[in-house]
């Protein structure tokens, strides 16, 4: 793997914490060279200060909501080392967790604007750099409403990530041929900031998340898992399009087997979380 993926040239959108650090530590480690992206200055320099030890990473602020600042992180890439060789798609978050219409709107449209136009505009400015070389590898990160399950309580999360699945789907029949390929990646429950500190909204919310603490001991993963498996993905494909699932039904059996000896046993031992609440939306309509 290490062969296949040295000074291989990476771009990582949203990689300051959680997954994309991730996806950041095991790319180094494999040899890769990284340019990451982050909203604040500071978290960048935080990232890159402790990220460096592993090997050659440099940071470019970059709101993927923004489509000139997703073009100017793949030129920042571009001019500094020649080329990308790997663009991930991995920035993105959920709102908050509770019903649908009890969720502000003004929320819900930042939530889409940053996890499905930060993917069109990470997708266009990535192609636009690897179509004239015709190769490249681009990864768009699945997550929970990618398959079409019901994903509540963070229904309109998991609407951004059956978009994006969508999305990665019909990109596959557009991009055939051209030498790009394609990963569609679900990470499965990691536990990030995103799950360890969610905000719950209004009553409703905080029923749904009664079995929260059991949820994430049985479904929450370390990142690092999700990413180092993300990296062997991507140095063994040889298709022009795959996806691949951490929680396959078998693995998902699994787990609730463990869980539930851990139960028997009482040897169970629940991730460190907190809870955020806030009231329920209400429009302002006579």
């Amino acid at each position: 793997m290490k062969k296949s993926l040295k000074d291989k040239v990476v771009v990582i959108t949203g990689a300051t914490r959680g997954f994309g650090y991730a996806i950041t530590e095991a790319m180094l480690k494999a040899g890769a060279i990284v340019v990451i992206s982050g909203r604040s200055e500071e978290a960048l320099t935080k990232a890159i200060s402790s990220l460096k030890d592993f090997g050659l990473v440099k940071g470019h602020i970059c709101d993927v909501k923004e489509e000139r600042q997703v073009y100017a992180l793949a030129r920042f890439a571009v001019q500094s080392f020649g080329r990308i060789d790997i663009w991930i798609n991995n920035a993105g978050y959920s709102s908050a967790a509770g019903l649908m219409l009890e969720t502000n709107p003004g929320q819900v449209i930042d939530m889409f604007l940053a996890n499905d136009m930060g993917t069109l505009y990470g997708t266009q400015a990535a192609l636009h750099f690897m179509n004239p070389r015709r190769e490249g590898t681009l990864v768009n990160v699945y997550g929970n409403g990618s398959f079409l399950r019901p994903a509540s309580p963070t229904g309109l999360y998991g609407a951004t990530k059956a978009w994006i699945t969508s999305f990665t789907r019909s990109l596959a029949k557009e991009i055939s041929g051209s030498g790009v390929k394609l990963i569609g990646f679900s990470p499965g429950m990691m536990l990030t900031d995103m799950l360890t500190n969610p905000v719950v909204i209004g009553e409703r919310g905080k029923e749904m998340m009664k079995q929260y603490a059991f949820v994430l001991r049985f479904l929450g993963d370390d990142p690092k898992n999700a990413a180092q498996k993300l990296v062997e993905t991507i140095a063994k494909n040889k298709k022009d399009f795959t996806e691949y699932r951490m929680l396959h039904p078998s693995k998902i059996m699994l787990r609730l087997l463990r869980a539930r000896w851990e139960d028997l046993t009482k040897t169970a031992k629940t991730p460190e979380y907190t809870l955020h609440f806030t009231d329920a939306y209400k429009p302002e309509i006579d």
